[in-house]
């Protein structure tokens, strides 16, 4: 699809450089909250530069003092159950293509709430200006945690922070996320945040992107596979990457087989 086909609303912003997907929540006046139509341009671009050749990551970030506060309680009607889905939906499938596809830099330039944590959680390189804090309050008015967070949450920060942060909704600030994981890197300014970000992209974009995507993909995957069924797998992926003539072919169907295991 075509960048200028992709149809995007007004809160959903799309540029590509460094031959990176740079993607901007852009509802300032709302803290970057997500409605569900919000929520379907976010898909529909994150889907465009994993299917694009010409695209080797996603950059994504937000405009205004909020990375986003998550969902906006007020554009869902909660007793309208397949609204209430069809938003879970969107966002498990926006984790997960994060999570499996292409290399993900989070540049989070103000406070991340609810799905903004889970799509931090999702990235391969974390960034943050240094007045960031995260927040999953959902336990608060009583909302099960949505788009796959305890999963990867357990994943990235194991099971003592991942109950602090869904069972008690401890506010953490960005010096403690440095220290527990859940970020890579804080900065003093959004100036400077974007100008690492972009030193980050520019590295990854160089490099041979088959060789980039296996780490990603075996690192996310095999950390619950026995030594010797995570290995075998590798192994495999290895071999498509060895066997440049086929490459492509073969190491799809790896990448499938790891996924669905």
């Amino acid at each position: 699809m075509n960048v200028n086909n992709l149809n995007l609303g007004e809160h959903v912003k799309f540029d590509v450089k460094k031959r990176f997907g740079i993607i901007t929540l852009n509802r300032q006046e709302k803290a970057n909250a997500l409605t569900l139509e919000m929520l379907k341009d976010l898909k529909k671009v994150i889907d465009h530069c994993q299917q694009a050749e010409n695209i080797r990551g996603i950059l994504l970030t937000g405009n205004g003092n909020s990375f986003t506060t998550g969902m906006d309680m007020r554009s869902i009607d909660a007793s309208n159950h397949e609204m209430a889905f069809e938003y879970e939906r969107i966002a498990s499938e926006i984790a997960f293509s994060l999570f499996s596809g292409k290399p993900v830099i989070c540049a989070i330039n103000g406070k991340a709430m609810g799905d903004g944590v889970a799509y931090a959680l999702c990235s391969d390189y974390r960034l943050a200006v240094k007045e960031t804090y995260f927040q999953m309050p959902e336990i608060k008015t009583g909302i099960f945690p949505g788009a796959g967070t305890i999963v990867i949450m357990t994943r990235v920060l194991g099971i003592p922070w991942t109950k602090r942060i869904l069972m008690f909704a401890e506010k953490i600030p960005a010096e403690k996320a440095l220290e527990i994981g859940l970020i890579d890197y804080i900065v003093d300014s959004k100036e400077e945040l974007m100008k690492v970000a972009f030193e980050k992209a520019r590295f990854l974009f160089t490099k041979n992107q088959v060789v980039l995507n296996g780490i990603k993909l075996c690192t996310n995957y095999l950390i619950d596979k026995s030594i010797s069924n995570g290995y075998e797998l590798e192994k495999q992926y290895l071999k498509g990457w060895i066997e440049r003539g086929k490459k492509n072919d073969h190491v799809e169907q790896v990448r499938e087989k790891i996924i669905s295991l």
